[in-house]
């Protein structure tokens, strides 16, 4: 799992190949963006892209560094410095970018939802820090971990729907939700199956 995320995360950075300067010719994603990528748009989809590597990278190295004494100075410094990227930049990133989202309102209430969604998880996690509390602490890290891959689970899904040809307005607004919810209904019946 690990290697697939990687390796998505991976194609989407090098599709930043042709973000700098914006290509809409070369790039699918900004494809048909050419008259209304201006503005505070044009802003936050650039502190989108530059935040949300940087915090998943942050987030994934949170994970396993959190019960290890030798990394407890690293832990602490890399979750003040993502808790900043996701409440400061991601998740305002991510709203105004939702709003402007493929495939109309369902997919934009979706997108606004997981941004949202984010911050608080992230939020609640360092309150459990701060009060010590490591289980719940840790709890919170996951989600907000869940959440914040979703965009390259998000990637997988379009992914098998252009491949097998029923990539539509629908799939898209189902990826929008589905991409950040299966991972965390499957990560809560995990809990409870497992009685932790």
């Amino acid at each position: 799992l690990a290697i697939v995320l990687v390796r998505v995360l991976a194609s989407i950075v090098l599709e930043y190949r042709w973000y700098f300067p914006a290509d809409f010719d070369a790039s699918a994603f900004l494809g048909g963006r050419r008259h209304t990528f201006s503005g505070s748009y044009r802003v936050a989809f650039y502190v989108h892209i530059i935040s949300g590597p940087v915090a998943i990278a942050l987030a994934s190295f949170q994970l396993p560094s959190g019960g290890r004494r030798r990394l407890r100075k690293w832990h602490r410094w890399s979750g003040r410095v993502l808790a900043v990227f996701v409440v400061a930049l991601l998740t305002p990133s991510g709203l105004v970018m939702a709003h402007s989202a493929y495939a109309g309102p369902p997919a934009a209430i979706g997108f606004a939802l997981l941004s949202l969604l984010t911050a608080a998880t992230l939020i609640v996690s360092v309150r459990h820090a701060r009060l010590r509390n490591f289980h719940s602490h840790r709890r919170w890290s996951q989600r907000c971990w869940l959440l914040l891959v979703s965009p390259l689970i998000l990637r997988l899904m379009s992914g098998v729907a252009i491949t097998t040809g029923i990539e539509s307005t629908w799939t898209y607004q189902f990826n929008a939700w589905a991409s950040w919810l299966i991972p965390w209904m499957g990560y809560e019946l995990w809990r409870k199956l497992s009685g932790r």
